[in-house]
């Protein structure tokens, strides 16, 4: 009965008739173990739920999962309501088989309409189900005074009744998940000269197998390493390569042939020219350009060879290529989720556990430590190619470290470009590529910041859909 429930009046008007800890401990049973889980509704199911309801609800929830021999035997969901201007704080209970359980009110915001929570109205919910119609003057009968409170109760239970239905029935894969939901394991190593995190939800173990997979590609690709396998081909310029290297050097042609030119990983001794690898920057001549222009790659089965001014740097494409090789590792190891971050490429794989995906960040190139917006990802990849981490200046004039490798002078006129793709190799590539040929070469979801005063920036309507500019009172996140 309502009179022995906790009945607090607040300052403005609410009433707190439980707190949720009370009303959990109302509809799950005093033997069951519950599990409480923060969820946030991927898009398929809450465009299922929106259509199922006829209307737009929110995605995120408070769920709570009852256990009985450890076996699943009823759902709770905490959610609000509008009841006339205010919300409405309630739990819904309901069965595995679909039938709700019980509905208990925890807080109640209007001045009136508080008799939504005696027993008298609640008592209508139990047996329920989500083809049961849940209205007012149909299946329902509404208190008098508390009409508009009533019908945001009914609202909420048939909501609650379709998230569980389409999240938890129809997907049970979900509930496994939810329950083997543990705390993510995290390693870091430096590796291919750079600082590499990898975040699973899995034995840590399994984070060391990624690692020595990247590690392997460092030894195939590095052009610091003068044993690696590219670095022994730059000195001999022709050799038989492996079947790891020969694949390595057939992807990063396509990317060159697809791109006109734009992406090209033969541009070492341009990139030397310059002084980037050492950082004794000079402006090479105009004859000297003329000569790192004449260059070539050929294979011929397992044989290659580097012509003219060739010389083999895998900066644009080696680091999205060996997380490629690392995500195989993880997936061949049973792992459904986890985030590697290479620092200007992450891949995500699949969703952490009762999220909808892995939450990232875009800085600002020009205020590094503010961000333009947010994505989340899902089983692909992010990177950004940007001329604000490593440039030198001379003469009052700026030059980046992305060069357009068929007139051999860094871009100019672009910040940053930041890009989508199904996999890092592509992601990494195609944000240097775009990063030359300009926003018109851009396809898919991407974002393009440019120079100059006012620093427009460009989007695809494919990344517009997916990014989220933060409000002003927003709080900092991890950026990339």
């Amino acid at each position: 009965m309502i009179s022995l429930l906790l009945l607090l009046f607040c300052q403005d008007g609410a009433q707190v008739f439980l707190s949720e800890k009370e009303a959990v401990g109302r509809v799950f049973d005093r033997d069951m173990k519950v599990v409480k889980r923060d969820i946030c509704l991927p898009a398929e199911v809450s465009n299922a739920v929106d259509r199922k309801l006829g209307r737009r609800v929110e995605d995120r929830y408070r769920l709570y999962i009852g256990l009985k021999n450890n076996k699943v035997a009823r759902y709770a969901i905490v959610t609000d309501e509008v009841t006339k201007t205010l919300t409405m704080t309630f739990i819904v209970g309901v069965s595995v088989k679909g039938k709700v359980t019980d509905v208990v009110v925890m807080v109640h915001r209007e001045y009136v309409g508080a008799e939504v929570a005696k027993r008298r109205f609640l008592n209508q919910f139990p047996g329920k189900d989500v083809e049961d119609p849940i209205r007012r003057n149909r299946d329902m009968i509404a208190i008098v005074g508390a009409t508009l409170s009533c019908d945001a109760a009914m609202r909420g239970t048939r909501k609650v009744l379709s998230v569980i239905q389409e999240y938890l029935t129809k997907r049970p894969e979900n509930v496994s998940s939810l329950l083997t939901a543990s705390k993510p394991v995290t390693e870091q190593q430096y590796v291919m000269g750079t600082l590499c995190s990898i975040t699973l939800y899995g034995p840590r173990d399994v984070a060391a197998d990624a690692f020595a997979e990247i590690r392997k590609w460092d030894g195939i690709l590095s052009n610091y390493d003068p044993e690696s396998e590219l670095s022994r081909l730059n000195k001999s310029r022709s050799a038989n390569v492996s079947p790891d290297f020969l694949r390595f050097l057939k992807e990063s042609r396509s990317f060159y042939e697809s791109s006109e030119g734009a992406f090209d990983i033969t541009v070492g001794g341009l990139v030397s020219g310059w002084g980037f690898p050492k950082k004794n920057y000079r402006i090479p001549s105009e004859g000297e350009l003329k000569q790192l222009l004449d260059r070539g790659l050929k294979v011929e089965g397992d044989r290659v060879t580097l012509e003219g001014a060739a010389e083999l740097d895998p900066g644009a494409i080696g680091k999205g290529f060996a997380l490629d090789r690392a995500v195989d590792v993880l997936r061949a190891k049973g792992i459904t989720s986890a985030f590697l971050d290479f620092g200007s490429t992450v891949y995500a794989l699949g969703t952490p556990p009762g999220e909808a995906g892995w939450p990232v960040a875009i800085r600002d190139p020009f205020q590094t430590e503010e961000i333009l917006g947010t994505l989340t990802l899902t089983n692909e990849a992010l990177s950004t190619s940007g001329d604000y981490e490593k440039y030198f200046e001379l003469d009052g004039r700026r030059y980046c470290h992305i060069l357009d490798p068929r007139s051999g002078r860094p871009v100019e006129g672009i910040a940053s470009v930041s890009l989508l793709a199904k996999t890092a190799t592509e992601a990494d590539a195609l944000s240097t590529s775009i990063f030359v040929r300009g926003f018109a070469s851009a396809k898919g979801a991407c974002m393009v910041v440019l120079t100059g005063a006012d620093s427009p920036v460009k989007m695809t309507p494919a990344w517009r859909n997916v990014f989220h500019v933060p409000s002003a009172s927003a709080p900092p996140v991890g950026q990339k």
